[in-house]
This record gives C-alpha cells, structure tokens and sequence, in this order.
C-alpha cells in the first residue's frame, strides 16, 4: 500500500488580516498526481508556497514521509530544526510558472549549483544535470544562457534543476501560464512523460484537459477552502454548479 509522503492538516495563512487559506487539510500518497484547479484568489498558489516552506504557515500541521516540519504549539505554528527541515526539503522540488532561473548562470551550472550546495560532489551534480538535459531534449542548450532560451525551453530547465535534486514529490505552480500553446504543450509533455515514471506530483493549473487526462484526483478550490476534491471523472461530472461554471470556461 502506498504511503503518504505528504500531510497537510488544517492549514491556514492570511496575510495583513486577510485569511487566504482558511482551513486545507490534504494527503498525497507515493506515486499520485493531483491537479489543484480554481479561480484566481482561490488560495492555490499560497496553498504550495506554506507546503514547500517558502511561506509560514499561521495554523495546522505539515509532514513529509511522517515527519512534521510544522504543527501548532499554544495555538501558533512552530516549525522543526534546522536538521530536521534540511531532511525535509530534499523530499519536494517546485517548478515555478516564471521559471525562477539564474541569468547570470548557464544552463548546467542552473542545475548543478543547488544540487552542489545540497551536498553532492561536483561530477556527480554534473552527470544528473547532463542525463536531465538529454532527456528532455536539451543536450544542447547545456552552454547556453537563460535569455537565449524560449520559455518552453527555459521551463524545461527549470524541470531538470528540479528534478536533479531527486525528490520524493513534485510541485508546479500553474507551469505554463507564462507560455503560448505551443510552448505550453512540450512543457505539458514533460509532466506527462514524468507521470509515467510515478513521479509524485501536485499541480496547480488551468489547463483542464491535461488535469482530466493526468490527474489520479482533481480538487477544486475557491476562497481558501477545498470545495469539492475526487477523481477526473467525479469532479468533471459533478453536479455542483460552481464548479460546472468554472470548468465551463476552460472547456468551451
């Protein structure tokens, strides 16, 4: 059976008094992907952001693979140690929609530095990023830097920086919004290809029929809460009627 690699319980966040997310609770188990659609504003990007620590959580609980990196304490949030969260955040990679990459750096290096700074010797960091680039079509692009990239191109770098540090799980926020649709589609074909590997995947997206064909489970949120969450087929058939009018305007 398979296990959970993350557990999300009751989060919250709000920023300047405003509640973003009001109350997410969330498992993903080893192997699954799940597709995180909604309006803007819904939380969805907040939602990623406190699950890879780049926000604090203001409430709830977050683990990886049964270790808690965060849990309420007197009815605030208080975070793991050092060591402890160092572990915990060589279990998850993000892929972010602006690709994130370092222009003064040339492709290889935009993967071998964090692989590098997270312990790995230098050849070993190089070979991960040289197998990446090769699989995702970009042996050649290994010299070259950032502005000389089309954004396809980029945010398949960015893929491969994360995955070179071989994590357990998977996060993109909306990877495609910053491409046209014929970019769009190579980027979707790389999370396509990654799912027939059982990589462990969360993705924020709108792009629904790629989240229908992929996703092992869809959840739709609105206003900071999980409205309505289960398989492609439940959700695109469901009879809730906010969520048919938001899957409407994707799918006309």
């Amino acid at each position: 059976m398979a296990m959970n690699l993350l557990e999300i319980s009751h989060m919250k966040k709000g920023f300047d008094g405003v509640s973003v997310l009001e109350d997410i609770s969330l498992s993903v188990k080893e192997g699954e992907v799940v597709s995180i659609i909604g309006p803007s504003g819904s939380g969805k990007s907040t939602l990623l952001r406190c699950a890879t620590m780049l926000e604090t959580m203001d409430g709830g609980t977050l683990a990886y693979l049964g270790k808690n990196a965060a849990w309420e304490e007197n009815g605030r949030c208080v975070y793991a140690g050092k060591a402890q969260l160092r572990e915990i955040h060589r279990y998850f990679g993000l892929v972010f929609q602006n690709f994130n990459l370092f222009p003064h750096y040339s492709v290889l290096k935009n993967i071998t530095e964090p692989v590098v700074l997270a312990g790995v010797s230098k050849k070993e960091a190089q070979e991960r990023a040289l197998r990446l680039l090769d699989q995702l079509g970009l042996a050649d692009k290994k010299d070259a830097y950032p502005f000389q990239l089309s954004g396809g191109q980029s945010q398949r770098v960015s893929i491969a920086r994360a995955l070179a540090l071989e994590p357990k799980i998977l996060f993109f926020d909306e990877p495609t919004s910053a491409l046209d649709p014929e970019l769009t589609a190579e980027v979707l074909k790389v999370i396509r290809d990654l799912a027939q590997t059982h990589m462990t995947m969360i993705i924020v997206t709108h792009e629904m029929q790629f989240a229908r064909e992929l996703s092992d489970r869809v959840i739709f949120m609105e206003n900071g809460f999980i409205r309505v969450e289960g398989t492609p087929e439940e959700l695109f058939a469901t009879n809730n009627a906010r969520v048919r009018d938001f899957i409407g305007k994707f799918t006309v």
